[in-house]
């Protein structure tokens, strides 16, 4: 009781106290985001131009899209989706603002007309679109369901965008028409020819040069385009994976050797086989057989040799122990020829336009069994008129060879073992009656009828505990030592994953793993950072190896592309100044080489013999007159001299408009490709995206 009083009277001072903490907390989370500012993160998942995309409409659209999948896209992928659709629509709709572009409500109820084609709710009776029937359809809608009338709004206002879209594309088409005078240059690139003599001195034929950071630097500043980059995150990581112990192993098999000894749970001598799987297996019992041929494994050849009712085992097979027992050895032929008739009834949900009950069934069955056993020829056309299967119909409800397992077990006993090869007869199944042809048989062949009692090896709580904690020790040690000696102590491998995107869900070598891809682009995330993540079967331990932040490349980063360049570049100027005689046989014999002959070249395949794609070096020549001699001039694979011997021009065409046509299809293949249209790209880069979703998903 003294020290409730004490409490009591302390009240405001506890009060106070409580006050403070949260409030410390709440500024901790401030000060964490960026202070008080607005933080559009927190409300969108990213701005397009000075339109934001709201993160509950996204997540609403990411959900469709996932559950649409079935499970077959991830949300990740979805969100991707979703973005990709979300960015295409703003920024379309705001390209079609900023051109004024509007269209009339004729427009938008013809592409309302395309996308309804066929519905019977807006068709007359010729089968066509029927404007009439629309109105009275959002007339009705209107008034019998406000709930769908506004779906409808909402598919209104999506085929008025699909208008606008239409229009603006065709547009485009219209500005990328190729006109006569493309048409007769495009002719002449691909036919007029030339023929010329040169030589072409390697880059390997320069002096040794040198290329200076301050080079790439001077190179990548003045190709700023070429060399911006996104984020980037390299890390290394150690795996410590869920495997069972040893004692685990012996636990498992002292388990399974104990199913095969003598006394009450014995399965040599039980009688009960199902039951007997059902208590002491993780796989129950599957009453078929197995062709003899089909039976793999190192453990085969020992079960093949087993005697009736004898057990092998046990033995270790796909982390498992294992005991097989045999039950049965006898032939059955492996496969059959045979044709039916489904005749199906209302409720087997095979057909849904069948109303027949399952007695009218039966009896048409038996009549149509009837028939064929008079006239077997009548079969494919029963088939084609009665049977539900209607891909085996097609073909006079021929099955063509069937293995042995491969139907129902109502059909299959029936083909395999019931019936005689070349009879008729009727069979129940789930389905409805089918009407049944055994065409042909093969010949039976050795089968064995197996029960095996299957029990997995897994860690064991045990196991999963000393896993644990060998983790969270290595992670410990790592952080405060050296991380790679760290692995090295205790045998494991450290495995390196560079160039990760913050939009990425997988890591090399350990699959789905988007918690370590967003710990690596936290803001509190360091260089050398170490974190331990849970796989589900295991643990990883990340350290963050570098950080690579979005914005121009640095020289280091754009090396590898750049200096090959900044070589051939300064390789050629070398080579330049050491021509002093602008003479093939001078530039030749200067060199060590030889003077070589180019006959038909085109600008359309500028291919040079010896020197493959040099497109600069025939535009040059094209540019020349019979007889002249170029200066050096630098190409993809050297330096070439050369002079021009012929120029042959095709003959003219009476008209280019062929041609024309058929560049005009290639761009507009090229450019309205709704998958890989530039147009987008171009109105991607012309706005200031901002992109939030590695914040939330």
């Amino acid at each position: 009781m003294a020290i409730l009083s004490k409490i009591r009277e302390r009240t405001v001072f506890l009060i106070v106290i409580i006050a403070l903490a949260l409030f410390a907390f709440v500024l901790t989370d401030l000060f964490r985001n960026g202070g008080f500012s607005t933080d559009k993160a927190s409300t969108s998942v990213g701005v397009v131009g000075d339109e934001e995309i709201s993160r509950e409409q996204f997540a609403t659209q990411v959900e469709g899209i996932v559950q649409q999948s079935q499970g077959r896209v991830s949300t990740l992928q979805a969100a991707k989706q979703a973005w990709e659709n979300n960015l295409r629509s703003i920024l379309l709709k705001q390209e079609f603002e900023k051109l004024g572009l509007e269209v009339g409500a004729d427009q938008i109820t013809d592409v309302m007309a395309q996308q309804l084609a066929g519905d019977p709710r807006f068709s007359n009776e010729a089968g066509f679109f029927d404007e009439a029937k629309l109105k009275q359809f959002i007339a009705e809608l209107k008034v019998t369901s406000p709930e769908q009338y506004q779906q409808w709004v909402n598919f209104e206002k999506s085929m008025e965008v699909n208008a606008k879209s239409q229009l603006y594309f065709n547009m485009v088409k219209a500005g990328i028409t190729a006109t006569l005078l493309e048409g007769k240059q495009i002719y002449h690139q691909e036919n007029d020819n030339l023929t010329f003599e040169f030589v072409k001195v390697p880059f390997t034929k320069a002096e040794k040069v040198e290329v200076r950071k301050s080079d790439i630097q001077n190179y990548i500043n003045e190709h700023k385009e070429r060399f911006q980059q996104e984020a980037k995150r390299d890390i290394e990581y150690v795996s410590f994976e869920e495997e069972p112990s040893e004692e685990d192993n012996t636990l498992v098999l002292a388990e399974v050797e104990k199913l095969v000894t003598e006394g009450d749970q014995d399965f040599r001598t039980t009688e009960n086989i199902e039951e007997f799987l059902a208590m002491n297996s993780e796989v129950p019992f599957n009453d078929v057989y197995t062709f003899e041929y089909d039976l793999k494994g190192e453990n085969a050849e020992e079960i093949l040799d087993l005697d009736l009712n004898e057990v092998y085992g046990p033995y270790f097979e796909n982390q498992s122990y294992k005991v097989t027992k045999l039950l049965e050895r006898t032939q059955k032929p492996d496969s059959v020829k045979t044709n039916h008739i489904l005749v199906t009834y209302d409720g087997t949900r095979v057909d849904g336009s069948v109303t027949r009950t399952k007695e009218e069934a039966k009896s048409l069955a038996d009549s149509i069994t009837s028939v064929v056993r008079r006239n077997s020829d009548k079969f494919s056309e029963l088939a084609t008129e009665f049977s539900s299967d209607r891909q085996s119909a097609q073909n006079g409800g021929d099955l063509g060879w069937i293995n042995y397992g491969a139907l129902v077990p109502e059909f299959n006993d029936y083909v395999f073992e019931e019936a005689r090869v070349n009879s008729y007869g009727v069979v129940e199944t789930d389905f409805g009656y089918h009407v049944v042809h055994v065409e042909d048989r093969t010949s039976p062949k050795n089968v064995l009828k197996l029960a095996t009692i299957v029990k997995t090896v897994e860690p064991s709580e045990k196991t999963l505990n000393e896993l644990y904690r060998s983790a969270s020790k290595f992670e410990l040690a790592a952080k405060d030592n050296d991380f790679l000696e760290q692995a090295e102590e205790i045998g494991k491998e450290v495995k390196p994953v560079n160039g990760i995107n913050k939009l990425d869900e997988t890591i090399p070598g350990v699959g789905r793993q988007r918690s370590i891809v967003k710990w690596a682009f936290e803001n509190e995330t360091s260089v050398g950072d170490i974190k331990s993540f849970d796989t589900g079967d295991g643990y990883i331990v990340a350290r963050v190896t570098k950080i690579t932040k979005k914005g121009l490349r640095s020289p280091e980063e754009a090396s590898a592309v750049v200096t090959p360049v900044l070589r051939k570049r300064k390789q050629a100027e070398n080579i330049i100044s050491q021509i002093e005689d602008n003479n093939l046989v001078a530039v030749a014999s200067a060199f060590g080489l030889t003077q070589q002959k180019a006959t038909s070249i085109n600008m359309s395949n500028p291919i040079i013999p010896g020197g493959g794609r040099e497109p600069k070096i025939v535009g040059a020549a094209f540019a020349m007159q019979e007889g002249e001699l170029s200066k050096p001039l630098e190409g993809n694979s050297g330096v070439y001299v050369i002079k021009l011997i012929e120029k042959n021009k095709a003959e003219p065409l009476p008209s280019y408009r062929s041609v024309a046509k058929q560049e005009t299809e290639k761009r507009t293949r090229s450019l309205l490709n709704p998958r890989t249209s530039p147009i987008i790209e171009a109105l991607k880069n012309s706005k200031e995206i901002e992109d939030n979703r590695h914040l939330i998903y």
